[in-house]
């Protein structure tokens, strides 16, 4: 068995976390030993890149597995997007009751990315996440929550392999956010899935992989809504230092991507995983 790295998820940097708590999380989970970084294009309405960017390349490449996603593109930047979102971070600082007029708020059509399998754009995305993020290559990426019945997916593999074969990418995959066992054959019947990594929410699907799928590579995220479902329903997977030994035995599970921008949850989740590592 092999116990899942620990992944910092950046998915609140630049929308309900700020650029300087943001900062201050990404320096605390590298000096703690976190070495996987979980982002995407749409992050942050496009600015988490630029954020985990520049405190990631204060320390050295060749140690950090980075995973960027494309196929969701952020709604054009603007000054009063800017507002909003700091606004919005005020507010809820202010009065935390807020918090569901704000994701209606956030939720709205003008601020929805678009989804696109279009190579065009995926590769305009590609370009503008490697400068975002400061670097040459990507390890990991992915496709953003791919769609089974969308077209354009086996020219987006065929343009995920030309990226591999140039160095740009070192790994391709897919983000899955439906139905587990259902993505999973469509990537396979159209022979994307071999030299592939999945990235999936933690669920009863990824724990009781049939044997078919066991060879599959996975990063796991959403940990803990996954736990407390459990914890609501009397079971006994409640805890990081339970899930992650659990991951292990299930699947080939190579991170489980956690959001931890308290100083007190990341100290916690590093200590529980550092204990099943022993």
């Amino acid at each position: 068995m092999t116990v899942p790295a620990l992944g910092f998820g950046t998915a609140g940097i630049m929308g309900r976390i700020s650029r300087r708590t943001g900062s201050e999380a990404l320096e605390r989970a590298h000096a703690a030993g976190i070495r996987h970084f979980d982002t995407a294009r749409s992050y942050g309405w496009g600015e988490a890149e630029g954020v985990v960017g520049t405190v990631l390349g204060k320390h050295r490449r060749e140690d950090i597995r980075l995973v960027t996603k494309c196929g969701i593109l952020p709604v054009r930047n603007s000054h009063l997007l800017r507002l909003a979102k700091s606004t919005a971070r005020w507010a809820l600082t202010l009065a935390p009751g807020l918090k569901a007029q704000v994701r209606r708020i956030a939720s709205s059509d003008a601020l929805q990315p678009a989804q696109t399998y279009d190579i065009a754009e995926l590769a305009g995305s590609l370009k503008t996440s490697l400068a975002e993020l400061g670097v040459s290559y990507i390890d990991d990426l992915l496709l953003h929550n791919f769609s089974s019945d969308r077209p354009g997916l086996e020219e987006v593999g065929a343009w995920f392999r030309e990226l591999q074969r140039a160095g740009i990418i070192r790994r391709f995959g897919f983000s899955v956010e439906g139905d587990l066992l259902k993505g999973l054959a469509c990537l396979s019947a159209k022979e994307l899935l071999a030299d592939a990594v999945v990235q999936v929410p933690v669920s009863h699907q990824l724990l009781s992989l049939p044997s078919e799928w066991r060879s599959v590579r996975f990063i796991a995220h959403s940990p803990f809504t996954f736990m407390r479902q459990q914890a609501e329903a009397g079971n006994s997977l409640v805890t990081l230092a339970g899930l992650l030994p659990a991951l292990g035995e299930a699947c080939r599970c190579d991170a489980l991507v956690c959001s931890m921008f308290g100083a007190d949850h990341l100290a916690a989740n590093v200590a529980n995983w550092k204990s099943c590592s022993r």
